[in-house]
Order: C-alpha cells, then sequence, then structure tokens
C-alpha cells in the first residue's frame, strides 16, 4: 500500500511476496496479461510473439508490445 498520495510511475509489491528469485520471460508477461486482460474485456487477444494484439468487440484495436531493459 502506498502510504503518500503522490503518483507513482512504479508499482509497489506487498512484501508478502518476497524477493524475486527467478527470471520473468517476456512471454510469460504475454500470458499473464492476456489471461488478466480476459477478465475485464471482451474481444479477441492473440500474441504475436512481439506484441500482443487486442480487438474489442466494438472495433477498437490495440497493440501491446512488452520488452526487457536493462
Amino acid at each position: 500500500m502506498m502510504q503518500n498520495k503522490s503518483k507513482c510511475k512504479e508499482h509497489i509489491f506487498s512484501t508478502q511476496l518476497g524477493d524475486l528469485q527467478y527470471k520473468v520471460e517476456v512471454e510469460d508477461l504475454f500470458l499473464d496479461l492476456k489471461v488478466l486482460l480476459k477478465e475485464y474485456y471482451m474481444g479477441t487477444f492473440t500474441n504475436d510473439g512481439q506484441a500482443l494484439m487486442l480487438k474489442f468487440t466494438n472495433g477498437q484495436k490495440f497493440k501491446l508490445s512488452l520488452s526487457e531493459i536493462q
């Protein structure tokens, strides 16, 4: 939980999660995002390996891309 009310660009995770002990792969993040988005939005969700393509029932289209930064 954030203590101050300022806008923060980074997510603050629960201390119960502990330290991240494994390498997160982009493909895993795509799959997790796809599963989460399907819980909230109706449409077609496809992953071409480079981006997650979203096409909603109202015709809107989005492209979400991920890349690991150092």
